[in-house]
């Protein structure tokens, strides 16, 4: 009878899981990220933080029902600021519909001075919130009210509740400290650190005919791309509120609808063309390209395809002006070479120069910017979707 209570927390969660789906990447913090500093494990993909949080992977032994593989342990230290502090934060792979309801949960276990009230804190906006720096005027935290204990665990379950302003792209999770009043006048001494655990956080639609956006799995791959943590990490988070990812929102709106098969795009295979392949500083593709092309861009292969995005990348190495346009020159010759080749002219070929913006490796060594010029061609096959 004792552990009732949890039993029926877990059942209940499985069920749910069953009906509903998650609009957050990496929730249960179970994937893990290889950072391109160190290559090693430094962090779990798509969560990103400031370089005062520090943060650890707790691995369970085993899968445990509750917090499956890992669980996330954050440190930071508390100054005396009352306000929102941010924690970690994600990107979200899919745009919130405007006007529709929506449910953030997860479960945290907090540790820090028994003199010091914790409070949950979240941030939901077009920025990844940083306090007084002015790119978060526009961004309005909020505290979460609605906590409850998990028996038979440290652990509490947090559920948030909110309509969609559909400018959501940043979530930020945080906390609002502030000293006990009925603690007594004894003043705090020395540095407060507050520990937290977190784990199985999710995003729901309220609308049970919502689902994820078309674009879901390649602003995943997108976000988990993003190998960098450390410095770089921090700088664009302090700097800007964003980190350069920029997810594709333009498919995001959608609901399942019981109507007739439709025909919708999936992504099934991306084809990268290195630096190698075209000559050196130029766009012109060489020999070696064009065979790996014809080989893969049969008729077959041509007829299948619903539609293709050409993404064009350079390494850090001269002007933003110069390395947009070398990425641009380079994915209109693969486009221009498709065009020519059999592609129908009623599928459509995106091109998108990102110059220098998304590296993949280490600009400070020769084989990283090597990895980081190149053209990736992203190919989204036809699928048909059955009734529902």
């Amino acid at each position: 009878m004792k552990k009732t209570g949890l039993l029926v927390l877990l059942l209940a969660i499985a069920l749910t899981g069953l009906t509903q789906i998650n609009l957050l990447v990496n929730g249960g913090f179970d994937e893990v990220n290889t950072c391109t500093e160190y290559k090693a494990e430094c962090g779990v993909e798509g969560w990103f933080y400031l370089k005062d949080v520090k943060i650890q992977l707790l691995a369970q032994d085993g899968e445990n029902p509750l917090t499956g593989t890992n669980s996330l342990a954050v440190f930071y230290n508390w100054i005396n600021y009352t306000g929102f502090t941010p924690v970690i934060g994600s990107i979200l792979p899919c745009r919130l519909q405007k006007g529709k309801q929506y449910t953030l949960k997860g479960l945290v276990n907090a540790r820090l001075n028994p003199k010091l009230n914790f409070k949950i804190g979240i941030c939901l906006g077009e920025r990844f919130y940083v306090p007084r720096r002015p790119f978060s005027a526009t961004l309005r935290p909020d505290s979460i009210e609605s906590v409850t204990p998990v028996p038979k665990t440290n652990f509490v379950e947090f559920s948030y509740h909110f309509t969609a302003t559909g400018d959501e792209k940043y979530l930020t999770f945080g906390s609002l400290i502030h000293k006990d009043s009925l603690a007594g006048k004894t003043p705090l001494t020395g540095v407060q650190t507050v520990s937290v655990i977190l784990d199985r956080f999710t995003l729901q639609p309220d609308d049970p005919d919502e689902t994820l956006c078309d674009a879901y799995a390649l602003n995943k791959n997108m976000i988990y791309a993003y190998n960098f943590r450390h410095r770089e990490m921090d700088y664009s988070l302090y700097g800007r509120g964003e980190l350069a990812i920029e997810p594709e929102f333009n498919d995001s709106s959608r609901t399942r609808k019981i109507t007739a098969e439709k025909i919708l795009p999936v992504k099934t295979d991306t084809l990268k063309l290195g630096d190698l392949l075209f000559d050196f500083n130029k766009a012109l593709l060489k020999p070696a390209a064009l065979t790996i092309l014809s080989n893969w861009f049969t008729n077959e292969e041509m007829n299948r395809l619903d539609s293709i995005r050409i993404e064009g990348h350079t390494d850090s190495v001269g002007t933003d002006i110069r390395n947009k346009t070398l990425s641009t020159q380079r994915s209109e010759s693969v486009k221009s070479w498709l065009q020519q080749h059999g592609l129908s002219p009623e599928i459509p070929v995106s091109v998108i120069p990102y110059g220098r913006s998304r590296p993949v490796a280490c600009n400070r060594t020769a084989e990283g910017r090597a990895q980081n010029r190149r053209v990736e061609l992203i190919l989204f096959r036809k699928t048909k979707l059955p009734l529902q």
